[in-house]
């Protein structure tokens, strides 16, 4: 059973596509006030009684994320994906509490060498893998999909591009703009959706041209002369001028 792909034009797509930009937004908008707070309120000194459960649970969840990181790579899911995307980040977070939690300590050296040799090469590891995943997926998805013009950068491809055609003919103007200077900037007409002999851009004649034998590609051309001019007999040797009477030579 396919499932059916849900257009952005829904309704109810479009009624939750407003409800996360909210929610985002709004959470983006608060926390820009909470950091001046932050900065403001909080002593340079605080004393806690659960450090040791603090980093031990943290490395603890790294160590499960990074796991199902492995286990995902090594079974080829998609899923690898954001799982990579999770440890990276987690790394990350790592290797700045490391550092900033050791300053004016005797381990902050230690700290420094960790995650400039450990976490932070890792983390860019996983952050290179998943965009290369996410960019792989697309390109296959867009082939399967029958698209001919060139796959967009990550940062310019819309979601959902590839649910119709007529949403992909209403996003090649702004997907495209002047990313591909091949087809001549945003006013230039779109590639074929779905190429074929008569594409505009002639790639597979042109292609199907090149790679025929040579006496198909002599036949063929023979054709186009015969098509153009007047076809000869092989026994006429008037040269094509017109018929003529074989007994007294005159024009009919």
């Amino acid at each position: 059973m396919v499932t059916e792909v849900p257009s952005p034009r829904d309704p109810h797509v479009r009624h939750m596509r407003r409800i996360f930009l909210a929610v985002v937004t709004g959470s983006f908008l608060f926390l820009i006030p909470w950091i001046g707070y932050l900065s403001a309120s909080l002593p340079d000194h605080h004393e806690v009684d659960q450090w040791r459960l603090a980093w031990v649970g943290f490395d603890g969840a790294l160590i499960v994320v990074i796991g199902v990181t492995a286990l995902c790579a090594w079974k080829r899911l998609q899923i690898f994906i954001p799982w990579a995307m999770i440890s990276a980040t987690l790394l990350c977070c790592d290797a700045w509490f490391d550092i900033i939690l050791d300053w004016n300590t005797g381990e902050l050296t230690g700290a420094i060498l960790t995650a400039a040799f450990a976490e932070l090469p890792l983390a860019l590891l996983l952050f290179y893998a998943a965009r290369k995943m996410i960019r792989l997926t697309v390109l296959i998805a867009w082939q399967q999909a029958g698209r001919g013009a060139p796959v967009p950068p990550l940062s310019r491809l819309s979601m959902g591009v590839l649910t119709s055609e007529d949403e992909f003919d209403a996003e090649w103007p702004r997907q495209a703009g002047e990313h591909d200077k091949g087809y001549g900037g945003p006013d230039a007409p779109r590639p074929s959706a779905r190429p074929g002999p008569n594409a505009p851009d002639g790639t597979h004649a042109r292609d199907a041209a090149r790679h025929a034998p040579d006496g198909a590609r002599h036949e063929s051309s023979g054709a186009r002369h015969e098509s153009n001019g007047t076809r000869r007999d092989p026994g006429d040797r008037t040269g094509g001028r017109g018929p003529h009477d074989s007994r007294n030579g005159e024009r009919r």
